[in-house]
């Protein structure tokens, strides 16, 4: 067994610490292995006079860790789930079929006018979620609550008139 397979079985419930104080909820394998990572660059840095090598390794599996969390929420910023922003993917391509113009029209008709607005300033006029949460007095949460719910609306009205058609 290699040395450093040794170290990384001792240290296997630091890791596991150290991503449950992080809150780690899902992609388990995928800041494990980042811990590791850290951990061996901890192993092939270490040097004996500086003291004793579980708080250095430590630090250095937190900072993996932590890292990679950084790295996923600006990934998850610049990237824009398809699936709940159908309409604002249409909108920026100006691909939309004729037959879902007329199914969009009669559903954008049927919705409230509070809906209907803030599909609006969100989708054609740009306002952030920050913007809108201010103008209407909830939070971003909210805001982001508000919107799911009208575009799974908009999703199910969409899937009955094409059952229709």
């Amino acid at each position: 067994m290699d040395q450093f397979e040794i170290v990384l079985a001792q240290f296997e419930p630091m890791i596991t610490s150290i991503m449950n104080r992080c809150r780690i909820y899902r992609d388990h394998e995928l800041y494990r292995q980042a811990a590791r990572i850290g951990l061996w660059k901890a192993w092939t840095k270490y040097e004996d006079s500086r003291g004793d090598f579980a708080p250095y390794a430590y630090r250095c599996i937190q900072g993996a860790v932590l890292d990679e969390l950084k790295k996923e929420s600006r990934n998850e910023d610049r990237n824009i789930p398809a699936e709940s922003d159908t309409l604002e993917v249409l909108i920026k391509n100006n691909h939309v079929e004729k037959s879902d113009t007329h199914i969009l029209d009669t559903i954008l008709e049927s919705l409230p006018t509070k809906d209907l607005q803030l599909l609006i300033l969100l989708y054609i006029k740009g306002y952030s979620y920050d913007e809108l949460a201010v103008m209407e007095g909830l939070t971003i949460g909210g805001i982001k609550k508000r919107r799911d719910r009208i575009m799974k609306q908009i999703r199910e009205e969409k899937m009955k008139s094409r059952k229709k058609g």
